[in-house]
């Protein structure tokens, strides 16, 4: 089982290295990468939501925030039923300059995930939903039974 897990954690690993020198020239930090992509569904979000979802630190979530703010790309509203959580969306600017600055990653994911799914079907990426889904209740579960693990 350790090397099915060491062969998938390397495979991560490539992916996220591949997305990192995709920006590599684009003067974009990572977090600003999990942003836009984050932005780039036509949906509102709130900033505790992309916060959880894409492991960008609150801080540096409102850095990137007030910046697009500034330049017209986002508008904040008010959550309904919170007091300061705010919801984020793309203007009509900021929906095309996250276009044109994913555009090179979502030009070459699709021709990855066209040669995987060739290859493998769409069923792996049911299997890795499955894997992380599982993943977080071991980690659940051996924290609430302190099984060993190193508490954090």
């Amino acid at each position: 089982m350790k090397n099915y897990t060491l062969r998938l954690n390397l495979a991560i690993n490539k992916i996220n290295i591949a997305y990192l020198a995709s920006i590599n020239n684009e003067s974009v930090s990572e977090a600003e990468l999990c942003f836009m992509y984050a932005l780039d569904d036509d949906k509102t979000h709130s900033q505790r939501e992309i916060c959880h979802d894409w492991l960008i630190h609150k801080t540096t979530l409102n850095t990137i925030a007030k910046r697009y703010e500034r330049k017209g790309l986002i508008v904040f509203t008010p959550m309904p039923g919170t007091r300061r959580e705010m919801l984020i969306t793309l203007t009509e600017k900021g929906k095309e300059y996250v276009k044109e600055k994913l555009a090179f990653i979502y030009r070459a994911e699709k021709k990855a995930i066209k040669k995987t799914i060739e290859q493998y079907d769409e069923s792996f990426i049911s299997a890795l939903e499955t894997y992380g889904q599982n993943l977080k209740l071991a980690f659940e579960e051996a924290e609430t039974k302190k099984n060993g693990f190193i508490k954090r």
